[in-house]
């Protein structure tokens, strides 16, 4: 700190040593020079107007020395701002403060232009060059061994979900739509024919990467054991057997239910009765019909959504519990379809994704609207609408999560 007057000086000496800061003070120019040398700071603060050395004498001296050629200079001035804070900054000045000094702008300078000093010091210093190249190497060798280590658990994830041909077979008209947000996921589908009923599901499993990953594994494979070896056809005791296998997974590894577990849309389409059950853990079942119909009771759970061309989209809400719960409920439903009604399963990564003009999630009323507007099209062609809408809906914006989708038609 160089400054001639005492009061200001000590003023200043004061509030940075109370900010942190190990300060030394001199009193005019000459003086401040000398100092400098024998501790080699690591930025100045200077006034303008002193006896035998000003400020502007100051700083020509001070960055005509080679070590203090890169050490932030700050001048401190009661005169005007304007034309002394360019004379300032053309003589190699960083800053300008005004007197009288506000402590908080002061500490604000400083803090900034150390650790700007401080960054640039680091990135000469060929020590910690070499050092942080070492790292980036290691680091790209670490993220390649991660990165293969991802890839083969894809393979393996890969394993339970049902190929292409299997689901041609199942469902002739048909779209799916699967985009993992890592390269592998916490969502899944599943299908299956049990006693001439064909299942399908959509699950979406907590979180995302590898966790979400291992715990899509383990559910998956309990659906296959609830419908494998207990003899169960209806979706909805399914789903409670899946949850007590999964709620005794879990006791049995001293693991504790905290929002962790799955949620899941099943159906059982019964092709010969023309009829749809469904059973769904906090994931909602999409219907759109060419006519409207009897739904056998299941209106109380479900909800009528139109378009301006009068087309509807029936929803099915899915129970307010997810499977691994301790208090878990769920029921089902079935309603009768005709040939080339349409039936979409999803998790909700679609409607998760931020984007658009402001930035927000696409949301479910945007989705039914979407839906609904595309219903002239056959089903590939939707799914084709549906990847393009969401990449254009995303644009910059990073992915938000697991996207699952599937459409069928009847």
């Amino acid at each position: 700190m160089i400054e001639d007057d005492k009061n200001i000086r000590e003023s200043v000496h004061e509030i940075l040593e109370l900010g942190g800061y190990e300060v030394t003070s001199s009193e005019n120019g000459r003086l401040g020079i000398e100092e400098a040398m024998k501790v080699i700071p690591d930025l100045v603060i200077c006034d303008i107007m002193m006896p035998e050395l000003d400020g502007w004498e100051t700083i020509d001296i001070f960055r005509s020395i080679d070590k203090f050629e890169h050490i932030p200079f700050v001048f401190l001035s009661a005169m005007p701002l304007i034309p002394n804070y360019r004379l300032g900054m053309n003589s190699g000045a960083d800053d300008f403060l005004v007197k009288p000094i506000d402590t908080y702008e002061l500490l604000e300078i400083v803090d900034r232009l150390l650790s700007k000093s401080m960054k640039r010091a680091l990135a000469n210093d060929e020590r910690v060059k070499n050092a942080l190249d070492t790292f980036k190497e290691k680091f790209k060798s670490n993220e390649k061994d991660y990165q293969d280590s991802l890839n083969r658990a894809k393979i393996v994830q890969n394993g339970i979900l049902p190929a292409e041909e299997k689901m041609n077979e199942m469902f002739e008209e048909h779209f799916l739509y699967y985009n993992p947000l890592q390269t592998i996921s916490g969502d899944f589908y599943w299908t299956k024919q049990v006693n001439g009923v064909k299942m399908i599901a959509v699950a979406d499993c907590t979180g995302h990467g590898v966790p979400a990953a291992l715990l899509s594994m383990a559910c998956a494979t309990m659906l296959n054991v609830a419908f494998d070896l207990f003899d169960i056809i209806s979706p909805s005791k399914a789903l409670n057997k899946v949850n007590d296998l999964v709620v005794e997974f879990m006791r049995e590894n001293h693991l504790q239910y905290d929002g962790d577990g799955m949620d899941i849309s099943l159906c059982a389409i019964d092709r010969e009765n023309r009829t749809v059950t469904y059973s769904g853990a906090k994931r909602p079942l999409y219907f759109i019909p060419k006519q409207i119909g009897s739904f056998n009771g299941a209106e109380q759970n479900m909800r009528m959504h139109e378009n301006t061309k009068g087309d509807k989209l029936v929803e099915f809400k899915g129970s307010s519990y997810s499977i691994g719960s301790n208090d878990f409920e769920i029921e089902e439903y079935s309603f009768n379809y005709e040939p080339g009604d349409n039936l979409y399963l999803l998790s909700d990564g679609y409607v998760s994704q931020f984007g658009g003009r402001d930035s927000k999630k696409f949301n479910s009323k945007n989705l039914k609207q979407l839906l609904l507007s595309i219903q002239d099209l056959k089903i590939d062609k939707q799914g084709d609408e549906m990847r393009n809408s969401f990449e254009l809906w995303k644009g910059e914006e990073e992915q938000t999560d697991d996207v699952t989708l599937i459409g069928i038609t009847l």
